[in-house]
């Protein structure tokens, strides 16, 4: 895009005669006479006489060929032939898009005409001619001069920017048909992106800022070199070699002050890791006294929660000191009273005596019974300190009683829960209430019952325990024998198992004299059946020697019969031996039987008894006031729950 702007930037029209859109395009106008400066010496003009031009074409006919490589940002080659476009031109979608797009690039570039969305959608050939002719004078700004047509102009300039589509001249004259308008709307939505990007391109970079962040140290290096490059390929273009070593340098100079802001930046990071591993290694050292830290914060939340407890029982102490202070306040107000009204009666008193005529056997008289009533206050006043410390001693001793009785109530609750008798729902309470809770309030009462917050010991609590004691005990009892009745069982159930077991043995025993008896007939059999083949043979041998029809007739019937005989023999003995060891197998089979029946039923009684017996026991221990029942088949005799083993 960026090539394409600036070719099109440095064209420049030598006549103002009407210029055909084929001699506007010719490659004479691209040629690097047209494009640069005069050569500046005699190499130069040697070169753009020789080498040089053929260069031109070759740049002038390359055009193409760079419009095409660019398909994939442009959409297609160079400007000529006609071509199918991909984009989407007659969506309303992309059509109402590329006119927000148009808009907001018109309003941003100060376009000085009435626009707006409604006009962008069928515009008129004179909005059409203001805004292309906007939009190409900022490329050139003698564009739509009036020396060419509008409609060669407009198409000449889309085809020298490398445009890949082609531009009918017809369309031109019809912009705001259905069938025209998405086409050129497309083509002006492509110009707008190659003066974006022109725009961009030829902003000023903050070199700077750019040389000094690493973190965008390639992303710099990047642009500087696009930089380079298109100031390195006009001045190419040109002929400036003075500028493109200039150029080079500069480019130099900047990767070199890039190499030093990333050594820079290497040291700077190098510094942090040491203190990074400094740190670390700090770290590691601080975390051997981790464990000390860990027991002494264990200690303080310790000490923590007992201070904690402290300040609870201190403040119940503080309410009970104030209660008492509110009691002696009451008390002293009273004191007070009578105090004010002793004073009002004795300044009653005190007038009427000044009032009267006294005579000296009055005074001695009053000062005697004044010195006795004294004597009788001093008294008054010592018994009142002896009974406040007395009352002082009695108080701190019935705070100690009452600390125990508190400590002795926790202890039975606790027993009393262990026992099931606390609460009133728990199963051995009977729906009595045992919970004791001591009432200092109360102490003055007559009735022991009231500072234990209702609960009378010796009338409810005491009974109930020896019921339960008895109860607990009966079960005990009751435990124990059936404990040693499941023993007993269990002894008996043993023996029956022996003797299954020896029952067992001796089938065994006599299965396999029964075997070896079998296995001897079979032997003694075999053995006559040997000795008679060994007569046939010998007889025959005689036959066969005697050559006699008549003996050896008699001699092979005699023989036959014989041979018969001990057949049937030894078929019998066969079958008999067979009949016993089936009879002695099925014997044993059915022993063995009957002795895994019985040892399976004496296995599952032990478990069971075994069970019970830890159900007993667990119930003893957690003073269970129900007995528990003995399972069923635990109470039968093995021998006849458990068949005839």
């Amino acid at each position: 895009f960026y090539l394409q702007l600036l070719r099109y930037k440095q064209m420049q029209r030598r006549t103002l005669g009407p210029v055909s859109s084929s001699s506007l395009n010719a490659r004479n106008s691209m040629g690097r006479s047209s494009m640069g400066p005069p050569s500046k010496g005699p190499q130069r003009m040697s070169m753009a006489a020789g080498p040089r031009q053929s260069m031109a074409r070759q740049q002038s006919l390359g055009k193409k060929s760079m419009g095409a490589g660019r398909m994939s940002t442009m959409g297609g080659g160079g400007g000529g032939g006609s071509r199918q476009d991909p984009r989407p031109v007659s969506d309303k979608a992309f059509m109402n898009a590329s006119i927000r797009v148009l808009l907001n690039f018109l309003m941003s570039n100060g376009y000085d005409s009435s626009i707006s969305p409604k006009i962008l959608a069928r515009p008129s050939s004179k909005d059409f001619n203001n805004i292309v002719t906007f939009l190409f004078r900022m490329i050139d700004p003698n564009f739509n001069d009036g020396t060419l047509k509008f409609e060669d102009e407009v198409a000449a300039a889309f085809k020298a920017l490398g445009y890949p589509f082609n531009i009918s001249k017809t369309s031109l004259y019809a912009v705001g048909s259905p069938h025209t308008w998405p086409g050129l709307l497309a083509a002006i939505t492509w110009l707008i992106e190659l003066l974006t990007y022109d725009q961009e391109a030829s902003a000023p970079q903050d070199e700077e800022d750019e040389a000094v962040d690493p973190d965008s140290l390639a992303t710099v290096s990047d642009k500087a070199f696009f930089a380079y490059l298109a100031d390195a390929y006009t001045a190419f273009l040109s002929g400036d070699d003075d500028k493109y070593q200039a150029l080079e340098e500069d480019l130099i100079d900047k990767f070199e002050s890039a190499n030093v802001t990333v050594e820079q930046e290497a040291e700077r990071i190098a510094v942090e890791n040491d203190e990074i591993v400094g740190t670390m290694e700090e770290l590691a050292q601080t975390s051997n006294s981790l464990p000390d830290l860990e027991k002494r914060q264990a200690d303080l939340a310790s000490d923590l929660d007992k201070f904690h407890q402290l300040i609870t029982q201190l403040n119940e102490h503080k309410a009970a000191l104030e209660k008492k202070v509110s009691a002696r306040s009451a008390e002293l107000d009273g004191n007070e009273q009578t105090l004010a009204s002793i004073q009002s009666r004795v300044a009653s008193l005190k007038s009427a005596v000044g009032a009267q005529d006294l005579s000296a056997e009055d005074v001695r008289r009053m000062q005697g019974e004044r010195a006795r009533v004294e004597d009788g206050l001093e008294r008054a006043l010592a018994a009142k300190q002896q009974h406040n410390k007395d009352l002082w001693d009695a108080e701190c001793e019935l705070n100690k009683i009452v600390e125990e009785l508190d400590a002795a109530a926790a202890v039975f609750n606790a027993k009393a829960t262990e026992l099931q008798m606390i609460p009133e729902t728990a199963k051995n309470s009977g729906g009595h209430r045992f919970t004791v809770s001591i009432d200092k309030s109360a102490a003055s009462e007559e009735e022991q019952s009231a500072m234990l917050g209702g609960v009378d010991i010796k009338g409810s609590v005491r009974p109930a325990i020896a019921q339960l004691k008895e109860t607990v005990t009966g079960q005990m009892n009751g435990a124990k024998q059936e404990l040693l009745n499941l023993l007993d069982q269990e002894e008996h159930a043993e023996e029956c198992l022996k003797e299954a077991v020896s029952k067992a043995t001796s089938l065994a025993n006599k299965a396999r004299r029964a075997e070896e008896q079998y296995l001897k007939e079979k032997e003694q059999l075999d053995q006559a059946i040997a000795e008679l083949v060994a007569e046939t043979e010998e007889a025959e041998t005689k036959i066969t020697q005697l050559r006699d029809p008549m003996a050896l007739e008699t001699a092979i019937s005699r023989n036959q019969a014989r041979l018969n005989s001990l057949a049937q023999l030894r078929q019998s003995k066969a079958e008999a031996a067979d009949a016993r060891r089936e009879a002695v197998h099925n014997e044993i089979l059915k022993a063995l039987n009957m002795c895994a029946d019985h040892k399976d039923y004496i296995q599952m009684q032990l478990g069971d008894l075994k069970a019970y017996g830890l159900a007993q026991m667990s119930a003893v221990a957690g003073s269970d006031c129900t007995p528990q029942p003995a399972p069923r088949d635990a109470l039968q005799n093995p021998e006849t729950s458990g068949g005839e083993g």
